[in-house]
């Protein structure tokens, strides 16, 4: 995030619903993810990963680079090999332009128009999950949903519209307060092509980036199938990205 927008948000936040039951929540995960300053350095930045994604019902190993200043823009490039072909897959947003590549040894293949959808989605989401601008009142409406438990952990359940956003739930961790959990409708491969599932992403193994606290292990589920996981190998924070990394022409 832009050093401007944290000078923005701690001068010029909107009137709030200070009597919104979900509010707390989301403050305490502020504060326990390293503070609002913490984390308005964390959206822009470089990230790589590794990890391993189920097709066709084998996990498929894959390598990811990620740049991106949440949420006016965001590049992921990845690359695996399977079934002795090699996949190389790019995702550029600019603004409300996308676009998106991938290929199989070298061969461009169709994309799925639902996808461009996805990535508009995403990076909204990515938004959602830097937890400060949930403060903006003009932007989302968060509303706290019934306490849950997750592998027998106490969380509290808020959930997030607004924003062109799809509604998501944030599951935060009773006693760390953390952020551990999200569910949302999302874009997935079915039989019959790229079809909706429910998404659900759960957060761990939460360290120390500067003075921000964020997972380094995320792993994704599609209709309560494993469908990712994925490890941050390496995490910069930055005041800038050159815009030539997100040409979308």
């Amino acid at each position: 995030m832009r050093n401007g927008y944290f000078m923005m948000l701690v001068l010029a936040v909107p009137a709030l619903a200070q009597d919104n039951p979900a509010l707390p929540a989301v403050k305490a995960a502020i504060e326990a993810h390293g503070g609002a300053e913490a984390l308005a350095k964390a959206r822009t930045a470089r990230m790589t990963a590794t990890g391993v994604i189920v097709l066709q019902g084998q996990e498929v190993k894959f390598n990811a680079v990620f740049a991106y200043a949440v949420p006016e823009k965001y590049r992921i490039d990845l690359t695996a090999e399977h079934m002795g072909a090699k996949m190389v897959a790019s995702q550029i947003l600019n603004g409300k332009k996308v676009k998106i590549s991938t290929k199989h040894n070298g061969t461009e293949t169709v994309v799925d128009p639902k996808l461009k959808e996805e990535t508009l989605q995403s990076v909204l989401y990515e938004e959602v999950r830097s937890l400060t601008p949930l403060l903006d009142a003009k932007k989302y409406t968060l509303k706290s949903e019934k306490d849950a438990e997750i592998n027998g952990n106490a969380v509290k359940v808020v959930m997030v519209s607004g924003n062109g956003l799809k509604d998501v739930k944030l599951f935060f961790d009773e006693k760390s307060n953390r952020l551990v959990k999200t569910q949302r409708r999302g874009f997935g491969k079915g039989a019959a092509g790229i079809v909706e599932v429910d998404e659900e992403a759960v957060f761990s193994d939460f360290k120390p980036f500067g003075k921000a606290v964020l997972p380094t292990v995320m792993a994704v589920y599609h209709d309560g199938k494993k469908f990712m996981s994925m490890t941050v190998t390496d995490l910069k924070f930055a005041d800038k990205i050159d815009d030539k990394e997100f040409i979308t022409d």
